[in-house]
């Protein structure tokens, strides 16, 4: 039987997935992984432990399917964005990769206005620079590790590692090098103008292609390692975000996702590459056009830190049915879910998680139901920027881990006061990225044909509720006025 491979490399695991042509998810594997924190503010991981984990998911699945009974038709990817993974001549891992949620370049970011005014980098860019973002990260590299900036000969993005590990060949695509802060959004190439004002050498930027072309096929080494069979094609692959897109079928405008994993987002399509004029949110490369995104850095992450690190609960499934009779609002009990600084609306790395309105009648299932709350609150900043862009938003798809809690789902509907509904995928970067190689390998004409077969609606659809909708409204202004009036503590 023929079939897709869909790999996603995310932060906290990697997950490798069989896809038909129909659009079916017959295997699927993972294997997790840890963020390292050598120092305040730092976030890393080694490449390395991404391929060995890449490699065991790919022979699990083979192995579920049996080696000889599948037919690799073609090879996708999705990864984690921003992260900067730097090699050497030979193409070795020169240091542990600098990840998204790292906050440790804030004073490079400085360094680089104080070279180009931030409007010029916002004209090109369209977005305002953060920590976490490849440029940023390099330029903290060359700043404090001279001895390794001086060995780099290539940047790559996180997921590109991994294909270059499968191919041997280096490159990336416009959706995921539209994240590294050095690329010119509207012409979809690498920002030249930029790259030479700041005195970095531009060979040090591979190829960039679009995420359904045909980067590689796989090579002697890496069949032996995986399993896979040689010269099997490689399409580039593409973010996470826009890979989660496609796999849940968001190609155009009027459909939006929202998306709860470590961090939270929302996402829609542009037929323009429009931004925001206060950088508030993120223009990025969309596969064939473009999109706005809002972020939040510690969504799924703030309910995975409340039950780890204060109550010690392992399993939140076993919770939901008492946190579902805590009223919505929580009885004023509010969270803001800034643990790691925030990105939209604040673009604030000094932004601090706080509960707010604590009293002796709240309870764990208080401040469970807080955190959701929190995170759907800040959610909705982005869908308020959204509006001020006149960005249609027709239908909200959700997917993520959230989508396994039918109160979550309830708390952003009532919050969004708008309809969410799913699709039948389970592994949506997985499919995203299969469904680039379908394209890619010419089993589909197009990319609307390959996502019409493959993509699917499920029947289940979360209405809003009015009422609790009055309460959310209300608590969604203190929740705004929390930080502003907390902005300078938050400096401390």
């Amino acid at each position: 039987m023929k079939y897709l491979l869909g790999i996603d490399l995310g932060t906290s695991s990697v997950k490798t997935c069989l896809i038909d042509y129909t659009g079916t998810e017959c295997f699927s594997d993972s294997e997790v992984y840890s963020i390292n924190t050598p120092a305040r503010n730092w976030a890393e991981q080694d490449p390395e432990e991404w391929w060995r984990a890449t490699k065991k998911t790919i022979q699990h699945c083979l192995q579920k399917v049996g080696r000889y009974e599948v037919e690799i038709t073609g090879i996708g990817f999705s990864g984690q964005m921003h992260g900067l993974v730097i090699l050497d001549k030979d193409k070795q891992v020169i240091r542990p990769a600098i990840i998204w949620c790292d906050q440790r370049s804030q004073q490079q970011i400085h360094s680089i206005h104080n070279k180009i005014h931030k409007e010029e980098v916002g004209r090109q860019t369209l977005n305002a620079l953060s920590p976490g973002f490849l440029l940023p990260s390099l330029m903290w590299i060359k700043e404090h590790e001279p001895f390794n900036y001086e060995k780099i000969d290539k940047v790559v993005l996180p997921k590109d590692y991994i294909r270059y590990r499968i191919t041997g060949e280096i490159g990336t695509d416009s959706t995921d090098a539209c994240g590294t802060l050095i690329f010119n959004i509207e012409r979809r190439e690498w920002a030249e103008d930029l790259i030479k004002k700041l005195g970095i050498n531009r060979n040090l930027f591979p190829l960039c292609r679009e995420p359904y072309e045909i980067a590689g096929y796989v090579t002697r080494i890496a069949a032996n390692e995986t399993g896979l069979k040689l010269a099997t094609p490689v399409v580039y692959g593409g973010g996470d975000q826009p890979m989660q897109a496609v796999g849940n079928g968001i190609l155009s405008s009027g459909t939006i996702s929202c998306t709860i994993g470590t961090g939270g987002q929302l996402f829609s399509p542009v037929n323009q590459p429009v931004h925001d004029r206060l950088y508030r949110t993120n223009t990025f490369c969309h596969v064939k056009n473009w999109y706005i995104l809002g972020a939040n850095l510690s969504a799924g992450l703030s309910l995975k830190w409340l039950m780890e690190n204060i109550l010690y609960i392992a399993d939140f499934t076993k919770l939901n049915k008492e946190t579902s009779k805590i009223p919505s609002g929580s009885e004023k009990l509010l969270f803001l879910p800034y643990l790691n600084g925030d990105r939209t609306p604040h673009m604030d790395a000094n932004a601090k998680g706080m509960f707010f309105g604590l009293q002796l009648k709240h309870n764990r299932y208080h401040m469970l139901r807080a955190v959701m709350e929190g995170v759907a609150f800040s959610l909705r900043d982005s869908l308020e920027i959204f509006n001020e862009l006149q960005i249609p938003v027709e239908q909200v798809i959700a997917s993520g881990g959230f989508i396994q809690s039918d109160l979550w789902m309830q708390i952003v509907a009532d919050v969004f006061q708008k309809s969410i509904c799913t699709t039948l995928t389970k592994e949506h970067a997985c499919k995203g990225a299969a469904i680039m190689a379908a394209v890619g390998t010419k089993v589909f004409n197009s990319m609307e044909e390959a996502v019409s077969e493959m993509v699917k609606k499920s029947d289940r659809l979360v209405e809003p509720n009015e009422k609790n909708g009055y309460v959310y409204n209300e608590q969604y202004e203190l929740f705004k006025s929390l930080y502003i009036q907390n902005r300078e503590l938050f400096m401390i």
